[in-house]
């Protein structure tokens, strides 16, 4: 899987720093700008923009780079910002490093070109088609996305609670029970023995995690 390459604005480069820790090194290249002009004169096709808006003259920075990158940018934002047009997602300053890594995740997904590639796993988006081993598998709505997820993390466990929440948006653990339900279809669907997965594997206490085959 080719990395994604995120161009972070920012005064400074402790928020590149914290993000470096917060994803996975071999999934993201993660590149720092310390203004929009500086940014705009950098040769780069980044996958997403993240921008710590400045005190003032955030609105101008967030069309300057709309208009010199084709990427989906996320702002944070100060409490007495309002949130700029053309802003795709974005969070209060204050956030903590797991909140940007998980809205980074969803942006990603949501602005992908509808393929989400893992060695040899691709999964199609907009048709919802899986595509493993030379077979294609037409998945349902829910469990694409809960794929789509995993795979963005391959390798990583997701746990539980964030994988539930981030698909049907709502932290209700009680519900927990439906995501049961939707692993065991993804398992009938893709693992050739859905009694002894090797795809999707269970992380016994904590959650998921997609073992891409060797």
């Amino acid at each position: 899987m080719e990395p994604y390459t995120l161009l972070v604005v920012a005064r400074t480069q402790s928020l590149a720093k914290c993000l470096r820790g917060a994803l996975g090194a071999e999934q993201y290249v993660i590149r720092w700008a310390s203004s929009s002009a500086q940014a705009l004169r950098l040769d780069l096709c980044p996958s997403l923009l993240i921008l710590d808006s400045p005190p003032s003259g955030g609105a101008r920075s967030v069309a300057r780079l709309k208009r010199r990158f084709d990427a989906p940018l996320v702002a944070l934002l100060r409490a007495d910002q309002s949130v700029p047009d053309q802003v795709d997602g974005s969070l209060p300053r204050s956030c903590r490093a797991r909140e940007l890594a998980e809205l980074i995740e969803i942006m990603l997904i949501n602005h992908s070109p509808y393929m989400i590639c893992v060695d040899d796993l691709s999964l199609d988006m907009a048709t919802r088609r899986f595509q493993i081993n030379g077979t294609v598998h037409q998945l349902r709505p829910i469990a694409c996305r809960i794929l789509a997820i995993l795979m963005a993390r391959a390798g990583q466990i997701v746990p539980r609670d964030e994988l539930f929440r981030r698909v049907w948006h709502t932290s209700d653990g009680d519900s927990t029970r439906a995501l049961d339900v939707h692993i065991a279809y993804l398992r009938r669907e893709l693992e050739d023995d859905p009694r002894r997965p090797r795809l999707i594997l269970t992380e016994r206490g904590i959650g998921y995690r997609l073992q891409p085959p060797n």
